[in-house]
């Protein structure tokens, strides 16, 4: 047996769920099934237990329990949603269960500390989906059928791996690499080894398929990498991974191939602060309070504005190197920016057409002239020189959020920023814990990779 091999076999074992905790969560899953049936509704047609438990693709130590409510499809859409709270907090009331959202709300609670999702769904026919979790108990029927007990455990080795890297999950705070993916990787691929050879060689718009994909489907799909759900070859599975986790992914494997550890297996966190501390000028800090709701929404809107703000740093040419956001879910919240200089030039050189063409040059001229200076190049290109009004990247910062502000937006982030926030460079001032601690993820992200 080769190192890679023995690492494998090693981490295979360590992730193999305990008895005990096997039949602790057989327990709870009964408990739950018995609330639920207790509900009695006839728009309900069947209640089915999915998810990595019912699959048999688990950890131990990162356990849930899905239990999909399927509902009539004659249902109306409101009243589907409301049925699936109504459920949702009857089966877990002794629970303190709370709303979660993905396309439609469900109802969550934690039962011994393990996670126990109610989710409504539509009881239809393959590929009639009404609602994007109908998709789900398919899901569960087809890798029952699918999954020996060898190929499980290297999907929780798998899964241990993507954990590690800080890459597994398919919550919006994370855009990773969702347990139904890991097992569709694992079945096209054959083991934990197979996936990590792909991806340590993988090309751009890879495309990933149980069956023979659909070209004139693909060609619609726009994203990083392509993983056909093979119960629904329209959807692309990969949509949802963002383009950072891809890339960790991909250094992640040919690291391990290279110099395989069972390290890997562990989640790894260097604190590295001489690092920090070098390149905290050059970070930009947006630090606000933020209003509580559900954090599957409070992270796609940190997303959203985070990107919006870097767009518009970006149009008023300043290099944004990385971006990221950063909160607690509870009070705090961070936008960071890792910038290659904090202030522009004092001048702002526009390229225009070369001379040879009238029409251009005179249009050119025409919007460009004013208090700029026109020029020309050896290369017979003309060329703008104005002033630099706004030089510093704060300035900018605080004018995009003061213009998003004031705009009367009352939702979302723009209603958190109007409550008060702080524009400052990481080097400005002493950093309290929770701006270190984001700091700390956004660098450590990377780590991993110069060992």
């Amino acid at each position: 047996m080769n190192k890679i091999d023995s690492i494998i076999q090693e981490a295979t074992e360590l992730s193999v769920p305990s008895k005990p905790k096997q039949s602790k969560l057989e327990k709870i899953s009964k408990e739950i099934q018995k609330e639920i049936a207790n509900f009695k509704d006839k728009r309900i047609s069947r209640v089915l237990v999915g998810g990595s438990f019912a699959k048999g693709t688990w950890l131990e130590n990162d356990t849930d329990i899905d239990f999909f409510v399927m509902i009539e499809p004659n249902v109306e859409r409101v009243e589907f949603e409301e049925l699936g709270k109504s459920v949702g907090y009857h089966a877990l009331k002794k629970y303190k269960p709370y709303l979660r959202y993905s396309e439609h709300p469900y109802v969550e609670g934690k039962v011994d500390g393990t996670r126990i999702n109610i989710v409504p769904c539509y009881r239809v026919e393959r590929n009639k989906w009404k609602s994007a979790a109908d998709r789900s108990p398919f899901h569960t029927d087809f890798m029952q059928a699918k999954l020996n007990e060898n190929l499980k455990s290297q999907v929780r080795v798998l899964k241990k791996f993507l954990k590690a890297v800080g890459i597994y999950g398919s919550q919006i705070a994370v855009s990773g690499f969702s347990g139904y993916v890991t097992e569709v990787l694992i079945l096209k691929y054959g083991s934990f080894k197979g996936v990590l050879q792909v991806f340590s060689e993988l090309k751009p718009n890879h495309i990933i398929s149980i069956d023979p994909p659909n070209e004139k489907v693909i060609e619609k799909f726009t994203s990083s990498m392509i993983i056909i759900d093979p119960i629904d070859s329209n959807r692309n599975l990969g949509a949802a991974i963002s383009a950072d986790c891809v890339a960790k992914f991909v250094l992640a494997s040919r690291l391990f191939l290279r110099n395989p550890s069972i390290e890997f297996m562990r989640k790894y966190r260097r604190l590295n602060a001489k690092i920090r501390n070098q390149i905290e000028s050059n970070l930009l800090i947006i630090e606000f309070n933020i209003q509580k709701r559900s954090p599957d929404i409070l992270w796609g809107q940190l997303k959203r504005k985070l990107t919006s703000i870097s767009k518009m740093l970006s149009n008023s040419r300043f290099e944004i190197i990385k971006k990221f956001c950063f909160t607690d879910e509870k009070k705090h919240a961070v936008f960071i920016f890792m910038i290659e200089f904090a202030t522009l030039p004092k001048i702002s050189v526009n390229r225009g057409p070369e001379v040879y063409l009238k029409a251009e040059t005179d249009s050119y001229i025409k919007k460009r002239g004013g208090n700029s200076i026109m020029i020309w190049t050896d290369s017979m290109r003309i060329i703008s020189i104005e002033e630099t009004t706004l030089i510093s990247i704060k300035e900018h910062a605080s004018l995009i959020i003061k213009k998003d502000v004031d705009s009367g937006s009352h939702a979302g982030i723009a209603s958190d920023l109007k409550n008060g926030y702080t524009i400052y460079l990481g080097n400005e001032k002493k950093l309290n814990s929770f701006i270190v601690t984001a700091i700390n993820h956004m660098i450590d992200d990377g780590e991993f990779i110069r060992q």
